[in-house]
């Protein structure tokens, strides 16, 4: 489905992603791990355009998404996003916050809009707080309402950013059992995690990144059984450990 070639990423002199080449097939769920400053986050960022590449390609679908104009405002509406720290409207309750893009951006009615919002909302546990405003919810239901959002634009992938980070630990496990059951409908997921339990037991593929390289991927049996590069074994062992 997406198919990455050579994707490089700089700011100012400070090159963040160098090379990347890798693709992504339609109902693959795949993790991306590797330390702090890896470049793992800005590939995802460039993934969906909220970074522009400063070179290379990305080809969705057979189109060449980079150096077709035409074809961008569409892509964007196929990768949905799960952020860190949620990036919910605070001024909306937990219904609008599904709606508003589904009716600016798709042009559903409002009718319809609701109908796909209150059916992913009740997917994810948080149907009883649609009048709710994220202030009055935990760091896990904004979590699980931001998943609701992204799915209710029906995208053809789904990013997640870190989406556990920002969680206290007894949160953590109710967004993992959600993106666990969303993994299972067959939802093409690309996963920036320290999780790495979520990352072997539900990856299809394990993507290692460090200094802005991608310095190995494979099954999660291999990565984690049998890391072939010295870097990959260094950081399992200090997260593992930890």
């Amino acid at each position: 489905m997406i198919d990455i070639r050579h994707l490089s990423k700089s700011f100012g002199n400070h090159k963040v992603l160098k090379d990347i080449n890798f693709s992504v097939d339609k109902g693959e769920v795949v993790c991306i791990i590797g330390s702090s400053g890896s470049g793992k986050s800005t590939l995802l960022r460039c993934i969906n355009l909220l970074e522009k590449p400063s070179g290379g390609q990305i080809i969705y679908n057979g189109k060449d998404i980079l150096n077709n104009s035409n074809d961008l405002t569409n892509y964007r509406t196929k990768m949905g996003m799960v952020f860190q720290q949620f990036n919910l409207f605070s001024n909306l309750d937990v219904l609008d916050n599904c709606i508003v893009a589904q009716i600016k951006v798709l042009n559903r009615s409002k009718e319809q809009a609701k109908k796909i919002a209150m059916e992913y909302l009740e997917m994810v546990g948080m149907a009883q707080y649609i009048n709710a405003r994220p202030k009055q919810l935990s760091g896990g239901q904004k979590q699980r309402v931001a998943i609701a959002r992204a799915l209710s634009m029906n995208p053809d992938a789904l990013l997640f950013d870190e989406p556990t980070s920002a969680l206290d630990p007894e949160m953590v496990g109710e967004v993992l059992k959600v993106m666990k059951a969303l993994a299972n409908t067959g939802l093409t997921m690309l996963v920036v995690t320290h999780e790495m339990d979520f990352a072997r037991s539900v990856a299809d593929r394990v993507v290692f990144m460090d200094q802005g390289f991608i310095l190995e991927e494979g099954k999660p049996e291999d990565i984690f059984n049998n890391p072939k590069e010295e870097r990959t074994k260094e950081f399992l062992q200090l997260t593992i450990n930890n």
